[in-house]
């Protein structure tokens, strides 16, 4: 074989390989939701509010963010009074994150399922956007 045909051989192979070695958007955010939960959850409480875990769907390409309000979050009422505040709140802090840009110009989907500390089985605010 000649030179010249031997080494775009090779040349193609090494595409081939690079390029199916790449991980999916979808790949690469579940990824990087299973690595922030295992470097950083549970964070501490900030504005009364801990995440808990953060998981992603592959299927429907839903990260999910587990939260737990708390102290004076911690209260139906509140939160009721509230619900559009905070809903606006959850939702600004994803839409500004550089870290999940490439997310959300990818139109991914995100859940905020909040519960409460004094009662873990209540949800106290459930966000989808």
């Amino acid at each position: 074989m000649p030179k010249k045909t031997y080494f775009i051989s090779i040349l193609s192979l090494l595409l081939i390989c690079f390029c199916s070695c790449q991980e999916s958007m979808e790949e690469r955010a579940e990824r990087d939701a299973h690595n922030y939960t295992r470097k950083f959850c549970p964070t501490p409480f900030v504005n009364y509010i801990r995440t808990d875990s953060v998981t992603f769907d592959i299927q429907t390409r839903t990260f999910v963010y587990h939260c737990t309000f708390g102290d004076i979050l911690d209260d139906k009422e509140i939160i009721a009074t509230n619900q559009k505040k905070i809903e606006n709140i959850l939702t600004a802090s994803v839409r500004e994150s550089t870290s999940m840009k490439p997310y959300v110009e990818a139109n991914f989907h995100f859940i905020y399922l909040c519960r409460s500390e004094k009662n873990p089985k209540d949800i106290l605010v459930q966000v989808s956007f």
